[in-house]
């Protein structure tokens, strides 16, 4: 499936390239274009990004806002619970296809928020818990 369909079919891109773009072009090309920090900051408040955010002010130079980023570490270790309750759940009391979707869920939002290590160390496990080659073949894809 080319990616121009993946919105068509209602699937999220991730990670989110475009916000890459941005932060490319902030780095080299318009460091004072403030639509382009604000579209970015945005994206990160909003997704709750935390890594991504302390990843972006170390690269870019930008000051760390300690509260907006503790605000959203707090949002991703809840979220990161949930996910290990389903996980858990999904272990002891489903199908092996279940406990795959949990630990693709992860993965998708570890990938999200711009965790990548954490995200490459999930999708192994997602992998390693993956028993049918087509669904082994879609996480190296």
């Amino acid at each position: 499936m080319p990616l121009e369909n993946l919105e068509e079919e209602s699937l999220e891109k991730n990670p989110n390239l475009e916000l890459a773009q941005i932060k490319f072009v902030l780095a080299h090309h318009e460091p004072k274009n403030d639509k382009l920090k604000q579209d970015l900051m945005t994206a990160i408040t909003e997704h709750n990004m935390a890594p991504f955010y302390e990843e972006t002010c170390a690269e870019l130079g930008w000051p760390v806002d300690q509260r907006l980023l503790n605000n959203m570490k707090t949002a991703n270790t809840a979220e990161i619970v949930r996910l290990d309750s389903a996980i858990e759940d999904a272990e002891k009391n489903l199908s092996e296809m279940e406990v795959r979707e949990a630990h693709l869920a992860k993965a998708e939002y570890l990938s999200r928020i711009g965790d990548k290590e954490a995200a490459l160390t999930q999708l192994r496990k997602t992998y390693d818990k993956t028993v049918s080659l087509g669904h082994r073949l879609d996480l190296l894809v």
